[in-house]
């Protein structure tokens, strides 16, 4: 550092410099202490999104899924046939008809893998010709007695797919769309 003394206050200008280049070294200081709490506050968030995460213990967590269900949507009327699970999986055929024609058709798979559960949908039209290049992956959001929450996971899926059996004989999906646009599919027993 270079020492400059002013002719009057002596080294007046020499603690001028040595105090903005002591502030210098605190901020300095500040900004990697803020820098390091805030990159351990993202791992904090991370380590609570880890510990929400739900753990599954049994595909059987899902068998009030099981049966057949239907109901109206878009003029059409939507079918789901859940099979019971089995081999670490839940199977299920969807069909959409209207007006005499079938607009397609689904097969979603919900598998245990590890501690948590995978969901993947395929859609097919009327001719099964996939109408998609790839299946739909979802990954485990929430579980609960009643109710199964999947988001998003693969390029071009849904953001969010939740089943909720509402009571015996309701059967609850609910959709929030690439898009973002929010739809409600109410079924029941046929």
């Amino acid at each position: 550092m270079m020492m400059l003394i002013d002719s009057e206050s002596g080294c007046g200008m020499y603690f001028f410099l040595v105090r903005i280049e002591l502030m210098k070294f605190v901020l300095s200081i500040m900004v990697f202490v803020f820098a390091l709490n805030d990159g351990r506050a993202g791992e904090r968030e991370s380590d609570k999104q880890k510990k929400i995460s739900p753990e599954v213990v049994s595909i059987d967590q899902l068998d009030w899924l099981t049966g057949d269900w239907e109901g109206p949507i878009g003029g059409g009327v939507l079918e789901e046939s859940w099979l019971p699970p089995k081999a670490d999986t839940v199977a299920a055929v969807v069909r959409l008809t209207k007006d005499g024609v079938t607009e397609f058709v689904e097969l979603i798979k919900i598998e245990k893998i590890g501690k948590t559960l995978e969901l993947r949908l395929n859609l097919f039209d009327a001719f099964l010709k996939p109408m998609a290049e790839k299946p739909q992956v979802f990954k485990l959001s929430e579980i609960s007695e009643k109710s199964v929450t999947f988001l998003g996971a693969s390029e071009g899926s849904h953001r969010k797919l939740s089943y909720e059996r509402v009571s015996k004989d309701q059967f609850a999906i609910r959709i929030i769309t690439n898009d973002g646009e929010k739809i409600a599919i109410d079924l029941k027993r046929p």
